[in-house]
Order: C-alpha cells, then sequence, then structure tokens
C-alpha cells in the first residue's frame, strides 16, 4: 500500500464518483478503479457500494478507514512541513480563518504583528464559526477567529474580545428618529438587513431567538451573506442592521448613524481557535503567542 492509494481513495470518497475522482486528480478513470481495486484487495474488503448510475457510497468499513487515511496523510503532510521549516524551506505564510465580526479584531492583530514579521505572507478565509473549525481540522488554516462556542477535543479556543452590539442606522433614510439608544421594540419596527451563513449560526441565530422569546415579530427585509453587500445595501437607505460595535469600521461611524440597544441581550464574545495537537508551523505559533496577549 503507497500513498497515492490513501490519496485517490479519499478523493473518490469526497466526490462521490470515480468519474468525478479522476478528473479532480487528472487521471484516466480505468487506472484510478484500478488503484481503487488493488487497495481493496489488499484489504480483503470493499471501501464502497457501486451502482449502475456509476456513483459510490462508503460502506461502513470504508468509513471507519476514511478517518484512518486522513490521519496517515495529516500525519505525513505534519512530518514534511515540519522537515522543511527545520531546513528553512518554509516561507513565513501564515493562513487565517475568520468570520465577518472578526475580521476589523483580525487585521488589528494582523497589523501589529507585521510590524516585527516584514517578510510574513498571508493567506485569509473568511466562513462562518462551524466551517473555520472544520478548515482549521482539516489543516487548510492554522489559526481562526470565531465568534461561538464550539466545543471540540481537537481545538483549543481562547476568548480574546467580550463585545456589544449596535444597531447601525443609514443617515439618510432615519433623520426623522431623534434618539441617543433604542430598544429591542422599537428594532422590531425597523426594516433590518442582517448578515447570516449557511448555517443559520452565530450572531443571526442570537437575534432571533432574543425576538421569539419576546414575542416580537422581527421585520427583516433582507438575509445577506456577504459583508460589502450590506454595506451597499445600507448605504441605499434600504434598512438598519445590528452588528457588534468591535466590527464597526471608521468609514461606518463617519457615515451612519450608530445606535446603543437598551438592556442590550447581545453579548458578543470573539475567540481565537487553533487545534490542540499536530504540527502548527512556528509562525502561527508565535502569532497565537502575541494575539493571546494584545
Amino acid at each position: 500500500m503507497e500513498l497515492r492509494h490513501l490519496r485517490y481513495f479519499l478523493a473518490i470518497a469526497d466526490a462521490g464518483s470515480i468519474t468525478k475522482a479522476a478528473e479532480s486528480l487528472h487521471i484516466a478513470q480505468p487506472p484510478l478503479s484500478r488503484q481503487l481495486k488493488d487497495l481493496e484487495n489488499e484489504l480483503g474488503f470493499n471501501l464502497f457500494e457501486r451502482n449502475k448510475k456509476k456513483k459510490v457510497k462508503l460502506t461502513a468499513q470504508g468509513e471507519f478507514f476514511q478517518e484512518k487515511a486522513k490521519h496517515i496523510l495529516n500525519t505525513v503532510n505534519d512530518a514534511v512541513n515540519e522537515t522543511q521549516e527545520f531546513n528553512e524551506q518554509v516561507n513565513l505564510k501564515l493562513a487565517i480563518g475568520t468570520t465577518i465580526y472578526g475580521s476589523q479584531t483580525m487585521f488589528k492583530q494582523i497589523e501589529l504583528f507585521k510590524k516585527k514579521n516584514d517578510n510574513m505572507r498571508f493567506n485569509i478565509w473568511e466562513s462562518d464559526s462551524i466551517s473555520l473549525i472544520q478548515l482549521l481540522k482539516e489543516r487548510k488554516i492554522d489559526v481562526a477567529y470565531i465568534n461561538e462556542s464550539l466545543f471540540d477535543n481537537d481545538i483549543v479556543t481562547k476568548t480574546i474580545i467580550n463585545d456589544y452590539c449596535v444597531c447601525i442606522l443609514p443617515n439618510n433614510i432615519f433623520e426623522h428618529i431623534a434618539v441617543t439608544e433604542i430598544s429591542i421594540k422599537e428594532l422590531s419596527q425597523l426594516p433590518l438587513i442582517l448578515l447570516t451563513s449557511n448555517t443559520f449560526s452565530g450572531l443571526y441565530r442570537q437575534i432571533i431567538n432574543t425576538f421569539n422569546e419576546q414575542q416580537l415579530n422581527i421585520n427583516i427585509l433582507c438575509e445577506c451573506h456577504d459583508s460589502s453587500m450590506l454595506i451597499q445595501l445600507l448605504s441605499r437607505g434600504f434598512g438598519g442592521t445590528i452588528l457588534p460595535a468591535s466590527s464597526i469600521t471608521e468609514e461606518i461611524y463617519k457615515e451612519y448613524t450608530i445606535l446603543p440597544i437598551i438592556d442590550n441581550p447581545w453579548i458578543f464574545q470573539t475567540k481565537l481557535a487553533w487545534r490542540k495537537e499536530g504540527y502548527t508551523p512556528k509562525i502561527a505559533n508565535d502569532f497565537i503567542e502575541k494575539a493571546l496577549i494584545i
């Protein structure tokens, strides 16, 4: 058994089809089928169930072997990366994941860290907290800024910011609102644009739960999956929104009305997350250490 057998097997499992896996691997389908058959013969059992539509589904043994194969390849990749770093062959590149809400905190910490690490480069992913944890486990990122309390034995999290939420209103539409703060009931009467994610988690879920608990009908004009799109909608006066104070840029403070929320129920945390075990690049360890004390 060779490492390529494990890579081919995982590619087929991810694609759910030998044909699609062959396309992603840039090899012909017949040789890939033979490699899979050789692997199954060596193991002594079938890893997949086949059907007439050329789709495959993992058997119970296949699901078990999938986790073992991932662990083996991750271990090999860790060994390679650690050896390359030992030989000073690894570039100073940091892979960071962040939620929309954690991005401003991330930018501030990157800016401070880069002052003493001029040669470092970045690979930045934006997603929801649940997806970022998966990216950490898959070793696609080294550290993540998340906003939920997610318990995973493979991940370490530390709270770096306890935040509060505010209401943001376009000045040109809501000039008649002569108040310095706003209540939950008053928020329910405004057209709101809310950021959400594919998992409907985080702040979006907290907001919906609060309105339901207070038996108030929330007026959601738009559920938005992109922060830049939300700003576009705000700038055109479609409605207001609710965001953590730490996520608001200087431009937003200048161009919009920012109102504190009375009896604010949304205390928002930003947490730093990283893998508990396995190899983490030195540059990532240094970043984590500095981020926890800033």
